[in-house]
């Protein structure tokens, strides 16, 4: 499965007169950039972690990346995952009774997606990319080496 397809999915939601579908469409559209972001570094030849630390690790990878796009999908992806956590378990939340709210975050995460797409077709921006995010993850196991 693609996941632009919960793209689709949340934007369906977004038609619901519904605030349980418009927080769907929130999750969903998280879900959409968190798979595709996913999917763009299992490209260039990271390994996926398949857990809760996921959900740190993908932005924290673009966030070290060395490319502004790569910052901006991280930044993206972490204002996602906090509505979407906020959609799902805080129902008491207002930010999600209007339409218009929702969807900013449904045109934030097609955005994303938009952008992962752009640089998925730079070879030459795929390399800076991996590049970046192999010296940041050398640091970090450096950094966890000399703690211990």
């Amino acid at each position: 499965m693609e996941p632009v397809l919960f793209l689709d999915v949340a934007k369906k939601f977004l038609s619901i007169p519904s605030e349980a579908a418009y927080r769907s469409a929130v999750s969903r559209a998280y879900y959409a950039v968190f798979h595709a972001a996913a999917s763009f570094l299992e490209k260039l030849g990271f390994k996926r972690t398949k857990g809760p630390q996921e959900h740190g690790e993908i932005p924290a990878r673009f966030n070290n990346c060395g490319v502004a796009d790569g910052e901006k999908i991280a930044s993206w992806l972490n204002d996602l995952h906090r509505q979407r956590i906020l959609a799902d378990y805080d129902l008491k939340s207002d930010q999600f009774a209007a339409q218009f709210k929702v969807a900013f975050w449904i045109a934030k995460a097609e955005q994303a997606i938009l952008t992962l797409n752009t640089l998925s077709a730079s070879q030459n921006i795929c390399t800076q990319i991996r590049k970046g995010i192999q010296a940041y993850e050398e640091k970090l196991k450096a950094y966890q080496g000399a703690l211990k």
